[in-house]
């Protein structure tokens, strides 16, 4: 395979790798005051990377363990911006 479809092909892979996807710490403030009900960012997330819990809350949405109900209000286009915020605020 020749370089430039090579090029052609990563295109795609790099606009969905994490650094694309990013989550904005100053967005997802505004969009976890559910999750303030319960948790504080300090606290319940300190020491965690913003993919960590983006990876509990999908956990907690799939049931995989006993969490709030509230933790469906919370809209899959906000998940990394709020995770993203908890990491900030108390994760590394």
């Amino acid at each position: 395979m020749n370089k430039f479809a090579m090029v052609l092909i990563s295109i795609p892979l790099l606009a969905l790798s994490g650094a694309a996807m990013a989550g904005d710490p100053a967005a997802g403030e505004a969009k976890g005051d559910v999750c303030l009900d319960c948790h504080e960012p300090a606290a319940d997330f300190e020491g965690l990377s913003a993919t960590d819990i983006e990876a509990r809350i999908r956990a907690a949405r799939a049931g995989e363990f006993k969490h709030s109900a509230e933790i469906n209000d919370l809209p899959e286009e906000d998940i990394a911006d709020v995770a993203a915020w908890f990491a900030a605020e108390g994760g590394k």
